[in-house]
């Protein structure tokens, strides 16, 4: 861990991946006997607490880098600079993408702002509070109230998109995630009698759609990767928070033309991938992806898996079983599943055990689990 050795130093607390394995906490917990759920109720707990201490606004960033004096001079330009974590105050606490395993600042240089991570945990927090109301506290109520808060101010920015890109720009994935937290917390602050909170997350929502419309394609019943992306780039990206979004009506829907449109465009540029299957292309990230080599992974081919059971069609769920044939069929002995695996091998790649792969896992078993199958 914490070593680029040559696995990538994935050593952090990521706010997005938190959420992604946020999501899949009621599947973990319900599949847990007695002794194990307990165990799960109280990881929620200190997730939420160590969610809520990691964006207090009341929480100051040190005045120097604490590493810089035992870096190598020909590595520091890798470290953060102390001016920018001395600014770590207030709601820049919202804008950091990760953060160190003990809570602590990071201190390399990394691609800010990112927003997608309040809103996926703030979704996720919504929807536990909707099917697991006994687990919803003052706490959650806190977190969420603070996510949304800042959305509301931040929400349709330019900024960096998932995949820790620059430059900055209004991307699909991060927008869809935004919409839907938005959505969500007007519907749940009008429930909680809070019209004027009801009112900002939907006027926020709002303008969000609108650019979330600005991504359509011209071309082809597709979305763009973002609103300054050019017709026919498309990423998987959009298509997982379309996922996490979980609508089933709308243009945002699991099986909308533009959803299938997105899947079907990245399909026909990765079935040339050695090792894609007949009605399983091995799904990567975006065509001209070069990270690690550019490879498949399996957050995206999980994902896609999962999104394909929950339309729930007869062709759906069977193009779902043969993306996760491909997953059995490369997926390496033990516990842990990595971040990707080779276009031509198969073998392992990038991070060797990745919470976002587990994370989606868990979400596709579940899905093909209420798809009927065993």
């Amino acid at each position: 861990m914490a070593a680029w050795d040559p696995e990538p130093d994935y050593f952090h607390h990521w706010i997005r991946d938190a959420a992604m394995a946020l999501r899949a906490w009621p599947e973990a917990a319900a599949a847990a006997g007695p002794p194990e759920r307990r165990w799960w109720e109280e990881a929620l707990a200190d997730h939420l607490r160590f969610s809520l201490a990691l964006c207090d606004p009341g929480r100051r960033g040190p005045g120097a880098n604490p590493i810089a004096g035992t870096t190598r001079p020909d590595h520091r330009r890798f470290l953060r600079p102390a001016s920018e974590l001395r600014a770590l105050r207030g709601a820049a606490w919202l804008e950091e993408p990760r953060f160190a395993a003990d809570g602590g600042p990071d201190v390399e240089r990394w691609g800010r702002p990112q927003d997608d991570g309040p809103a996926l945990r703030a979704s996720a927090c919504l929807r536990l509070a909707e099917e697991r109301p006994e687990v919803a506290g003052a706490d959650l109520d806190r977190l969420v109230s603070r996510d949304l808060a800042h959305l509301v101010r931040v929400a349709g920015r330019p900024c960096i998109g998932p995949w820790e890109d620059g430059p900055e720009r209004r991307v699909g994935f991060t927008l869809i995630a935004q919409w839907d937290a938005l959505e969500r917390g007007a519907r749940r602050n009008a429930e909680l009698g809070r019209p004027a909170d009801a009112a900002a997350c939907a006027g926020a929502a709002a303008r969000v759609m609108g650019l979330i419309e600005g991504t359509a394609d011209p071309r082809e019943p597709a979305w763009r990767e973002s609103v300054e992306a050019p017709p026919g780039r498309v990423d998987a990206g959009t298509v997982l928070a379309i996922l996490h979004a979980g609508r089933t009506e709308g243009p945002l829907g699991l099986g909308a033309p533009r959803t299938l449109g997105t899947v079907a465009a990245l399909e026909r540029r990765f079935a040339r991938w050695p090792v894609s299957r007949p009605g399983a292309a091995a799904m990567g990230r975006w065509p001209g992806d070069d990270f690690a080599g550019g490879n498949p992974w399996y957050p995206v081919t999980l994902g896609l898996a999962e999104l394909h059971y929950r339309i729930g069609t007869p062709a759906a769920v069977a193009k779902a079983e043969a993306w996760m044939a491909l997953v059995e069929a490369v997926a390496p002995e033990g516990d842990d599943l990595p971040e990707q695996f080779d276009r031509e091998t198969g073998e392992p790649r990038s991070c060797l055990g990745l919470t976002w792969s587990a994370a989606a896992f868990l979400g596709a078993a579940a899905a093909r689990r209420a798809a009927g199958l065993a």
